[in-house]
């Protein structure tokens, strides 16, 4: 979610006062005179605090009335202003606040309260700029076309960031004949920074995008899906998978749904009321909802479990029912669900700030994406027909407004948000193939982001973490929908490679989450920022499907990128980040701060609660892919087509292609059996990890197979990211009854801080293991970076990991409980 506070800071916003001035007065006291009544009314009346449209300065707060009535003074946000008057302004680009004053008038026994409805404007503008990098567009000829609203700049003290464009006129053009070069000017919001943008028109397909990028070998890779695989054996990812499944089981889905039935008019059955970000006064309430039927999908996906499918299809069909009731409701209008009325859309197209909405696109991603879930993974027929339906009302809401005023709202903070409403559409659009799909899903294009990515410019700092991400995810969706041949869609490939690329380059603590405070900040900042806020888990669960998304069109490089950060997110962020027990909790945020410790949500059903429910179903997706070459030779790999493992997860994997067991252990990740029973394919392609290497950093792996050695060579590519073994190497005419043994190679190593690189985080294999220590302060754990194994002892057996110099024991994050403080980073050298 858009936010830069907790959860516990939510709460006070769901008590907000009402946004209007009133005034009442009540004694405190059946004994209190009546003059006292009257002269408390009247203070009351003659309060005056200036004007309260446009705040921007401190507000004097009288505490003494003109008939001597005493005054106290409380705020419904004391963030923004204080009961003492004193007005802290939100940062430029988060939006104007509103804020309700009340005043409690005193006199004698008798107390009248008034309160005023304040307006705290965002700061201004006060950026300073060194460079405006060059905005250059082709369009086609004759075509109507809108100027972007964004563009990368570099600030003097060499920030990179997003700046919003006041162009002259407006946005919408119209691009003259082939061969027409238009230039256009405009200014940096609210400052007179000029900003210049060419467009070329051309008569056939506008090239936006060139130089598309394929897989090295030419293969076209097809997901396993994630229903194939099951996990076995008593290793960490297992366990947390059994215990959120035993978790779903208890949850009470009449109680999901009661404020989808209060909102539509239905019967809500006796339910009780949610709590938390799902409360009856919360603005995001059903987003939970919306989170648990994915949860519910994905666990029958991953288990078969018929109580899960019974909950799952009940859920489904009483939002049918909700999505019926509202229909025939006056003022609503056809396909449209969510748990309150459609008034915080209305007020979105009049741009009202938060709180007095609070991101209503992005609750409606939830429930939209739960019941795509419900229809991939469990195949409910009803859940597909109730999606549709919420399809055809954004396309009929949204596309009738300009792309201007649709910048705009994407562009507010937290009111904007509106999660993967576009990843949702396009999915939907393969499902019914209607245009309008496709058509809606392009109107959550968000210039704020893509004219950087498209730039290739890393102006991720100052943009919210988890609001981003989603929307990137969409753009890889969307090209596939759309066709890999279109310009279009290369472009949006294009910019959702940039943007990931950025993200694991330059924005990740060694757990492999992102962002601190939910926000993205400048690139390489990882060590001046250890903090208790740090890590947001929605954060890395969508960076997980985001990588997972480009895997299959990636390029050799990036396909062993992204293969390890999913193992090393998923082993040492999400794994890390459920609870030990059987409560649903998971974390917020991953603690990077010396002695932090995990805290987890089980109540406050706040966004990472919600993820939470889905992440640990997803351990298997993005593991298993199908490689073709799309035609009759050989290729250098062995065959037509290949199996290709990504990671080694303890479990069995059922599927025409292939039908294998893996083993393998949490304390003896160096060694992996799979055992082949039948394999539709002329190849095997085994990811080495990252973390294997010999002496020297090069990938290192042995392999046997039916207890003899065998030279599997590395892929076409060179790069060591895969091991081939194809039945010439071995003399045989199938990859068919054998057993595979893999030894890699697990070190210690450090993961130092970027910016501050005496400042690292241990590992050994694919853990990243934290310092049990109780101390607030840096510890100085010495280790020779060149010999790291030196520095540490093994416990034998276990995961634990003794420094011989200070005696400090490592474990890895999952590892470690709730209220158990750590020390993520420590500093290895002076």
């Amino acid at each position: 979610m858009a936010a830069t506070y907790t959860c516990l800071d939510m709460i006070a916003i769901y008590r907000k006062e009402p946004a209007t001035e009133t005034h009442t007065s009540q004694s405190a006291s059946t004994r209190a005179d009546a003059s006292d009544a009257q002269l408390a009314e009247r203070d009351a009346e003659l309060l005056y605090i200036g004007n309260t449209g446009t705040v921007e300065f401190d507000l004097t707060l009288p505490t003494r009335g003109a008939n001597g009535s005493g005054i106290i003074w409380s705020s419904s946000d004391n963030r923004w202003i204080r009961p003492d008057g004193a007005v802290r302004q939100p940062e430029y680009g988060r939006g104007d606040r509103d804020v309700t004053l009340t005043a409690t008038v005193r006199h004698g026994e008798a107390t009248a309260t008034r309160a005023f409805h304040v307006r705290v404007l965002e700061q201004a503008n006060r950026i300073r700029v060194s460079e405006v990098f060059p905005i250059d567009a082709t369009v086609r000829a004759g075509a109507s076309f809108d100027l972007p609203m964004y563009t990368a700049v570099r600030a003097d003290d060499g920030r990179l960031l997003s700046q919003r464009i006041d162009w002259q006129s407006g946005t919408a053009r119209m691009a003259g004949p082939d061969g027409w070069t238009g230039t256009f000017h405009g200014v940096i919001d609210r400052t007179d920074i000029p900003v210049t943008a060419t467009v070329h028109a051309r008569s056939d397909d506008p090239a936006i995008a060139r130089n598309r990028t394929s897989d090295a070998a030419g293969n076209n890779l097809v997901p396993i899906p994630l229903s194939h695989v099951r996990l076995t054996g008593d290793g960490v990812l297992a366990g947390n998978q059994a215990r959120r499944l035993a978790f779903l089981r208890t949850v009470d889905d009449d109680r999901l749904l009661v404020e989808f039935r209060r909102a539509s008019g239905l019967d809500t059955r006796g339910a009780q009321a949610m709590t938390g970000w799902d409360a009856p006064d919360s603005l995001l309430r059903g987003h939970t909802t919306g989170h648990c039927l994915s949860a519910y999908a994905l666990a029958y996906a991953t288990s078969g479990d018929g109580t899960i499918k019974r909950k799952l299809d009940y859920v489904v069909d009483s939002l049918a029912e909700v999505q019926r009731a509202f229909s025939a409701k006056p003022g609503f209008h056809p396909g449209f669900l969510s748990a309150y009325a459609e008034d915080q859309f209305d007020q979105l197209e009049r741009y009202a700030p938060y709180p007095t909405i609070w991101a209503p696109y992005y609750t409606l991603h939830k429930i939209l994406a739960g019941l795509l879930d419900a229809w991939r993974w469990a195949g409910n027929r009803t859940a597909l027909d109730v999606a549709t339906g919420i399809g055809d009302w954004v396309y009929a809401r949204l596309s009738r407004l300009p792309h201007e005023q649709l910048q705009r709202m994407w562009g507010m903070y937290i009111a904007g948000e509106f999660g993967g409403m576009n990843e949702s559409l396009a999915d939907l659009y393969g499902f019914t193939h209607d245009p309008r799909h496709l058509a809606a899903a392009r109107l959550f294009d968000n210039d704020r982001l893509m004219v950087p990515m498209r730039q290739r410019v890393d102006a991720l700092g100052g943009l919210h973490a988890n609001q981003h991400i989603p929307q990137v995810i969409g753009w890889v969706t969307l090209a596939r929908a759309i066709g890999e041949s279109r310009d279009d869609a290369t472009r949006y490939a294009q910019e959702a490679r940039f943007f990931c690329d950025a993200v694991l380059a330059h924005h990740l603590y060694a757990m492999g989450g992102t962002g601190k405070g939910e926000m993205f900040h400048q690139p390489d900042a990882i060590g001046a920022l250890l903090a208790d806020d740090t890590a947001e888990s929605c954060a890395t669960y969508n960076m997980l499907k985001l990588t997972t998304a480009l895997y299959p069109h990636a390029t050799a490089d990036e396909r062993r990128r992204y293969a390890d950060f999913a193992e090393l997110a998923t082993v040492n962020h999400i794994a890390a980040s459920t609870d030990h027990a059987h409560e649903g909790g998971s974390t917020y945020f991953m603690p990077t701060q010396p002695g932090g410790h995990k805290d987890f949500d089980a109540d406050e059903n706040s966004c990472c609660h919600g993820t939470g429910l889905e992440s640990h179903f997803y351990y298997a997706q993005g593991v298993y892919y199908v490689a073709h070459t799309g035609d009759s030779t050989r290729d250098a790999a062995g065959g037509r087509s290949a199996l290709i493992v990504t990671r080694y997860l303890n479990g069995t994997l059922r599927d025409p292609a292939a039908d294998l067991d893996v083993t393998v252990r949490d304390e003896d990740p160096g060694q992996v059996t799979i055992d082949v029973r039948r394999l539709a394919a002329n190849a095997l392609r085994l990811h080495v990890p990252a973390w294997s290497v010999d002496g020297q950093s090069r990938p290192k792996a042995n392999v046997r197979v039916d207890g003899e050695p065998v030279e599997a060579r590395y892929g076409t590519d060179g790069d060591g990211g895969e091991l081939v073994i194809t039945p010439d190497a071995l003399g045989r005419d199938a990859l068919d009854d054998m057993r595979i043994e893999l030894a890699f190679a697990p070190r210690m190593r450090l993961i130092p801080a970027p910016d501050r690189p005496e400042l690292a985080a241990v590992a050994w294999g694919p853990y990243v293991l934290a310092a049990l220590c109780d101390h607030d302060q840096l510890l100085d754990v010495p280790v020779d970076a060149a010999a790291p194994d030196a520095a540490f002892e093994r416990e034998p057996g276990t995961l634990r990991f003794t420094h011989r110099a200070t005696g400090l024991t490592f474990v890895p994050l999952f590892a470690i409980d709730r209220d158990r403080p750590y020390h993520l980073y420590v500093r290895t050298r002076r």
